[in-house]
Parts: structure tokens; C-alpha cells; sequence
């Protein structure tokens, strides 16, 4: 894992349907070097991969991240899944469990997953993302194709959802510009030579300028507004040195709490977001008449 594997990274992570040209044109490589590094972050369990996040607004629901601590099984880690309206579930290196809930009321939902889990949460955030444009019934079908297959070529989702190639293409290229999903990565983490990639969950008001400035390689996946905290992905090139990086940030005005987060397993809930999404195709192709 050097800079460019990093970079690398990054770039999936803004976009992971891009080619290995327009990669390799971000971190000065050819396409088949990418494709050979990629391959390596595969084979070395760094990249597990891909899946499309949907900003839960095109449901209009919220967007809830809920932390337990404690050491979870795999099976109980999975078993998550099945709670109310749960998008994701990751099970944590420290044994612990982050879930991702799309519920229509975050008062109501926490002491529902609470209660479903037998656990009490350690922490919980919510992030706000404003839908730019309510999506259409072609929308709703390349999104239900995606799920299954995130980097599918324009011609599988051609075939897959019946439109014409320059027509699927569209529909992809808006879902992304208009930030109504990503694809991106499924990541796990290197502990093998030295260098290390990982996540961090800052919490405080400090803004990211000031948190990257502190750590040097890092990106920012992932923000809640109540509490405000911040997840970044970030890379170091010794546990020593991301000891002393993470030190760094607790020092930092504004900052009130540093935590490290690895994934062991990263489980999305495939069934769930597919009724999600064909409950939206429905509804476009059957729209409530108006008063």
C-alpha cells in the first residue's frame, strides 16, 4: 500500500464506475498498471468490492448511523440486518457493530433497533443530504440494476433494464451527478507489511481543511449533523505513526472525541434497498393523482 494505491482509493471512492483510464489519468498511471493495482488491493483483502450508496432522501427517509459496542459475533452481526429498516450493517475489528438506518422517524428508531438487538447504543448520528431531483420511473430501473451489479458495463445495464445503452448511460450519469447514490468501494484493512489504511470518526465541529491539515492523506466519506462528527478514510504508513496521528487530532481545538474504525465485514441488507427501490418504481409508474 504506497500513495498511489491511496490515491487510488480516493478516486473509487468519488466514483467507482469510472474507467481505468480516467483513473489512472488522477493518479498518473496507465490503465493496465491500475488494473494490476487494483487486482493486488483485491487479493490482499483491502478491496472487497463495491456497492451503491443511496442517499436515503429519494425515499424520503432519514439517513441514521447507530454505534454498539461490545463483541459481537459475526452471526449476531448479520442477524442486524433483519432490524427496522436497516440499509447496512458493518461488524468492527474492535468487536463492535455500526448500523446504517433509513427510517422515516430517528426518535422512534433507535429504541426500536435497541429493542430488536438486546443492545444499548454507544452513539448515533444523523446526516442530512437534500434531493436535487425526485427520480423517474427510468431512474428507479437503472438503480434497481446497479444494486445487483455497481460497475456493470452500460451495455449489461442496457440489457438489464431494457433501455438503450446512450439511455442507461444518462440515467447512471445523472444518479451520480445529482449525488442521489454512490458507487464506491466496500473496503477492508491491511495490517500486513506496515503501512495501514483505515477510518476515523472524529467528533466536534472542527472542519475537514482543519483535520487533513493535522493528518496529511485523508478524504472525508461521510458526515451527521446531530452530533457533528465526521468519517474520514486515511492512510499511514506505520501503526506508530497513525498513533501519533490520531494523537494529534485529539489535541485540535474543536475536536471532542477521536475514534478508530476498522472493519472486519461489511454487510449490505441487498433485499431491503430492493424493496425500497421498486416500492419508488411503483409509485412513478402510478402516480398519486392530484387534488
Amino acid at each position: 500500500m504506497d500513495a498511489k494505491d491511496f490515491r487510488l482509493l480516493v478516486a473509487l471512492d468519488e466514483n467507482a464506475r469510472q474507467s481505468y483510464q480516467a483513473l489512472g489519468r488522477k493518479v498518473s498511471l496507465s490503465a493496465p498498471a491500475v488494473r494490476e493495482r487494483l487486482r493486488r488491493l483485491e487479493e490482499r483483502g483491502i478491496l472487497h468490492g463495491y456497492w451503491v450508496s443511496i442517499n436515503p432522501a429519494v425515499f424520503g427517509r432519514e439517513d441514521l448511523l447507530v454505534s454498539f459496542g461490545g463483541e459481537w459475533s459475526r452471526d449476531d452481526a448479520i442477524r442486524a440486518l433483519g432490524g427496522p429498516d436497516v440499509a447496512w450493517v458493518a461488524w468492527k475489528v474492535d468487536g463492535g457493530v455500526t448500523v446504517e438506518v433509513w427510517p422515516y422517524d430517528v426518535e422512534k428508531a433507535v429504541p426500536a433497533l435497541e429493542q430488536f438487538l438486546g443492545h444499548p447504543a454507544i452513539w448515533q448520528g444523523v446526516s442530512r443530504a437534500p434531493l436535487k431531483h425526485e427520480l423517474s420511473g427510468l431512474d428507479w430501473r437503472v438503480l434497481d440494476a446497479l444494486i445487483d451489479d455497481p460497475r456493470a458495463p452500460i451495455e449489461v445495464l442496457s440489457v438489464a433494464t431494457g433501455l438503450s445503452p446512450k439511455t442507461a448511460r444518462n440515467h447512471v450519469t445523472r444518479l451520480i451527478r445529482d449525488e442521489a447514490i454512490y458507487v464506491v468501494p466496500r473496503l477492508g484493512f491491511l495490517a500486513d507489511s506496515g503501512e495501514i489504511v483505515y477510518h476515523l470518526v472524529v467528533a466536534g465541529t472542527a472542519s475537514f481543511a482543519e483535520l487533513r491539515r493535522a493528518i496529511g492523506d485523508a478524504v472525508l466519506v461521510h458526515e451527521t449533523q446531530g452530533p457533528p462528527m465526521k468519517y474520514l478514510f486515511c492512510r499511514a504508513d506505520s501503526l506508530g505513526e497513525l498513533t501519533a496521528k490520531t494523537h494529534v487530532l485529539q489535541t485540535l481545538p474543536n475536536v471532542s472525541s477521536v475514534q478508530l474504525s476498522l472493519n472486519r465485514e461489511f454487510t449490505v441488507g441487498t433485499d431491503f434497498v430492493h424493496r425500497l427501490v421498486r416500492e419508488g418504481m411503483k409509485r412513478s409508474e402510478n402516480p398519486r393523482p392530484r387534488d
